[in-house]
């Protein structure tokens, strides 16, 4: 077995390639506004966002905290990161 480096995916699975079919995640393309469209809503109601990769750096990772147990949204590169955003704003918006 290869010896795994924190934050790589042993080459022989392909999973990065497969899950974001050749993309990579990457925070730099998401829209500003959008962004701080979910941070803000998050935080009025008393909650808060961790923005990162998941582990082999393939997809977004949003930790999400303030609305019951904390958890992760994993969002591959192939979907629409903005849409998500929209999304988790309009959430936190319909809690406040």
């Amino acid at each position: 077995m290869p010896k795994r480096t924190p934050g790589t995916v042993p080459s022989q699975t392909g999973l990065r390639d497969s899950l974001g079919r050749g993309k990579q995640a990457d925070w730099s393309t998401a829209d500003p506004e959008l962004l701080k469209d979910a941070i803000v809503s998050c935080a009025k109601v008393g909650g808060a966002l961790r923005l990162g990769y998941s582990r082999d750096g393939g997809a977004y990772a949003i930790g999400v905290y303030g609305d019951g147990d904390p958890y992760a949204i994993y969002v591959p590169p192939s979907d629409d990161i903005d849409a998500k955003l929209v999304e988790i704003a309009n959430a936190f918006s319909n809690l406040g």
